[in-house]
């Protein structure tokens, strides 16, 4: 077994009993601590955590995991944590990796390198490769807000990760169509009320300029075309969100009325 590092890990769920085993399994061996924040699942996730020994903390299901993620960093004992969602995996090196920045004190935080699987492929191009999220930090300099897809704030310094696939963590996001247009559909609901809440307002040009747009990035500008037919799924499916979100605006505005 891998000597143990000063990190928690912290993984939200909600109803994540077919994924949460491979996430805690990748880490279990080499972190010190294990927190879940569970939002009110009722399959057997809280049972999974419990048998790696994990802290379970419940909060209330808001539909989208960064409501809970604040909570959780409160509840963290060690220097550094490491946030994780339960269909992410560290890779073969990221234990090497993190174990090189936990023993700096130079660094608030690292952005972590990213390998996305879309649709049963690892996307490559399509702005997904190398994408880096800021998941390994030092408590106390952080502050996570509930807004979905919300980032952290930190202070301090952050340092980048190397992009190495061997120590990225490894991100088995959506498996069809029908899990992209179920989960969206819940996260546009939920951003558009966030963005409509601070003042933001839609218009035609919007409507009409953004979908176009968005694909227009991601499938030429990003080399989406690289990725196969998952490429394209990907660049009209986001076209469809920005679409999407616009749309909800909209609604937004004339039921304010």
């Amino acid at each position: 077994m891998s000597e143990r590092l000063p990190v928690t890990l912290l993984v939200g769920t909600r109803n994540a009993g077919g994924e949460l085993r491979g996430c805690l399994e990748s880490c279990a061996g080499w972190v010190s601590e294990i927190v879940v924040v569970d939002m009110e699942s009722e399959d057997d996730t809280r049972a999974i955590a419990e048998e790696f020994g994990a802290t379970v903390v419940g909060v209330p299901a808001a539909g989208f995991v960064e409501a809970g993620r604040q909570e959780g960093i409160g509840r963290a004992s060690q220097p550094w944590v490491l946030v994780l969602d339960a269909d992410e995996r560290a890779g073969p090196r990221t234990r090497d990796l993190v174990a090189g920045y936990a023993a700096r004190d130079d660094l608030a935080g690292v952005e972590l390198i990213f390998k996305n699987h879309l649709f049963g492929r690892w996307i490559r191009h399509s702005g997904y490769w190398p994408e880096t999220h800021l998941r390994l930090f030092r408590p106390e300099a952080v502050q996570w807000p509930a807004v979905v897809h919300g980032q952290p704030r930190v202070d301090g310094a952050v340092e980048r990760s190397p992009v190495d696939p061997e120590s990225a963590i490894e991100h088995f996001n959506y498996r069809s169509i029908s899990e992209w247009f179920a989960r969206n559909n819940r996260y546009t609901d939920i951003e558009a009320s966030q963005r409509f809440a601070a003042g933001e307002r839609t218009s035609p040009s919007r409507l009409l300029l953004g979908p176009p747009r968005s694909f227009f990035v991601r499938y030429l500008l990003w080399k989406g075309f690289r990725d196969g037919p998952q490429g394209l799924a990907i660049a009209l499916l986001m076209a469809c969100y920005t679409a999407m979100l616009e749309l909800k605006l909209a609604e937004l505005k004339r039921a304010s009325r």
